[in-house]
């Protein structure tokens, strides 16, 4: 069965809504739009949620590195006052 409102535009919709009163017709096919374009930007959302956990791993790992380089190497505050004590 196809859908006979697919065709019409959202504008046409909600004016046709407004003058036919409650028609469950319409009604469920402003829902189903609606649905379908919460979706789509449901997708995008999530694909920007795992590009954002991605750079802050990222982030974290850089971090980890320097702070494991600066402990090891003995750079930093506390080395740098034994180089000149000693």
């Amino acid at each position: 069965m196809e859908n006979p409102l697919a065709r019409v535009s959202d504008d046409d919709l909600v004016a046709a809504h407004s003058t036919q009163g409650i028609n469950s017709h319409f009604i469920s096919e402003m829902l189903r739009r609606h649905k379908d374009v919460t979706v789509e930007a449901g997708n995008k959302i999530n694909k920007l949620t795992w590009a954002l956990l991605i750079f802050t791993a990222v982030i974290a790992v850089l971090t980890g590195v320097l702070v494991y380089d600066t402990f090891t190497r003995g750079h930093g505050a506390s080395g740098d006052r034994e180089e000149r004590q000693g």
